[in-house]
C-alpha cells in the first residue's frame, strides 16, 4: 500500500510540477506580449503622432501669422488713406 501511495504521490508532484512550468510560460508570454505592445505604442507616439500634432499646430500658427498680417496691411493702407 505503501508503494502505492508514493507512486500517486509523486504523480501529483509531477503534474503540479506541469502546471506551475506550463502556467508560468503563460505569464511570460502575456508579460512579453504586453510589453511589446507598450513598446509599439510609444514608437508610434514618437514617430507617427508627435510629428503629426508638430505639423498641425505649425499650420495653425501660420493661419494666425496670415491673418496678423493682414490686419496689419489693412490698418496700413487705412492710415495711409486718411493722410491723403
Amino acid at each position: 500500500m505503501e508503494a502505492n501511495e508514493k507512486m500517486v504521490s509523486e504523480e501529483v508532484l509531477e503534474t503540479a510540477e506541469e502546471m506551475v512550468t506550463t502556467s508560468s510560460g503563460k505569464g511570460l508570454k502575456v508579460a512579453a506580449g504586453i510589453g511589446l505592445v507598450v513598446l509599439a505604442g510609444v514608437l508610434a507616439y514618437k514617430y507617427v503622432a508627435k510629428p503629426v500634432i508638430a505639423k498641425i499646430k505649425a499650420k495653425k500658427e501660420m493661419e494666425i501669422s496670415h491673418v496678423n498680417v493682414v490686419e496689419a496691411d489693412a490698418d496700413d493702407l487705412e492710415e495711409e488713406q486718411e493722410e491723403l
